[in-house]
């Protein structure tokens, strides 16, 4: 299914990827995992990141369906809800905020589906929909300083106490509207398009203005400037076009410094301290979720970076590491612990099959696969 020679290791792995991924795909959409009730739903961060995989796979269709689904409990601000149960009943979050990342992935996807479909007829439908959306992520703009002012627990790392200014979230936001811009050009409105260019462009200075710490870009901004390195935005701002050539590499050899990158990778350095996450979570492995745990997704992306900036050996040597972790266990997982083990505590067990890992090890293999 993938051109270009495979390493043993890497074909096997995405033989059982490509299929785990299939299987949280419904009439409906693509459900965030098969395994707990709490993930055995559409959940729009999951679902709109599997489907970066799913456009390697040529599935247009459950691509365009769980767009569909999204956009049809929009809100009439423009808000996309976060969740939709199996009941199809929406969650949209709206106390903790994290309806921000929902609304812009939906223009992501929208736009990549756009891309590799050639599918005009949809673009044109669902404009009004984009349009409301990115109108929405401005409204989060609450200093209208080009960043985005987010509540507590409001992103994909909700177990951890941050807001303001979010790294992860303004990567998102810069990324949907330089797509929404895209998609102006395409449907020939050029001054949709030239205004929302501006803004994407002021959303990247500010983001290099007030991140860039010198050789990273730091974690959060509230009342002061928080300097943990975080893997996600870090490795988003290389995958969205925020960072440059030099900068990408600075973050990559931060990666490497610390040793972020074993189990595939972890999610931050150093570990927030215990006061940032919830007193419930403490004793329990909780505590490392968003904290310290290594995520595939993460480990897929900083392969998919490590090829974009020229470093094929590594991405490839990256891309391997996660492959033995999926071919360890005969099926794609959610989360693993500094061993390198599924987490399986009594409250917390990585989910499987988790279709957010699967769609990236897709994207992954397809976009470093020569070789690899």
């Amino acid at each position: 299914m993938v051109l270009g020679v495979m390493h043993t290791s890497v074909k096997s792995a995405y033989e059982i990827a490509y299929n785990d991924l299939r299987h949280c795909y419904t009439d409906k959409g693509i459900v965030a995992g098969r395994k707990s009730k709490r993930l055995h739903q559409y959940w729009a961060r999951h679902g709109f990141f599997a489907s970066l995989g799913s456009l390697h796979l040529n599935d247009f269709r459950v691509v365009k369906n769980n767009l569909e689904l999204f956009a049809s409990n929009q809100r009439p601000s423009g808000i996309i809800p976060n969740q939709i149960s199996l009941g199809l009943k929406p969650r949209y979050r709206l106390l903790a905020g994290s309806v921000i990342d929902s609304t812009a992935l939906f223009v992501v996807t929208l736009a990549a589906y756009v891309k590799k479909s050639k599918d005009l007829e949809f673009a044109k439908k669902m404009f009004p929909k984009a349009t409301k959306a990115v109108e929405f992520l401005l409204s989060k703009d609450r200093d209208n300083d080009s960043l985005i002012e987010e509540r507590v627990f409001a992103n994909w790392a909700e177990t951890v106490l941050k807001f303001g200014n979010v790294l992860y979230t303004n990567c998102c936001f810069y990324k949907a509207l330089n797509d929404f811009a895209w998609m102006a050009e395409l449907l020939e409105k050029p001054s949709v398009q030239k205004r929302f260019e501006n803004l994407a462009l002021r959303t990247k200075e500010r983001i290099n203005h007030q991140f860039w710490e010198g050789n990273y870009y730091i974690d959060w901004i509230d009342f002061r400037r928080h300097d943990f390195f975080a893997t996600d935005g870090n490795l988003l701002a290389i995958d969205f076009g925020v960072a440059d050539k030099a900068q990408s590499q600075m973050i990559l050899n931060k990666i490497k410094q610390h040793q972020m990158n074993k189990v595939p990778l972890k999610t931050n350095y150093p570990l927030y301290p215990l006061w940032r996450i919830p007193p419930t979570l403490l004793p329990l492995q909780e505590y490392n979720y968003h904290n310290g745990f290594s995520w595939p997704w993460l480990g897929c992306l900083n392969a998919i970076t490590l090829y974009k900036v020229g470093w094929k050996k590594e991405a490839k040597q990256t891309l391997r590491s996660v492959a033995e972790l999926i071919n360890q266990n005969g099926i794609v997982h959610e989360v693993f612990d500094e061993k390198g083990k599924p987490v399986n505590g009594l409250f917390l067990k990585s989910e499987r099959p988790f279709a957010w890992s699967a769609g990236f090890f897709v994207r992954a293999v397809n976009e470093v696969r020569k070789n690899a």
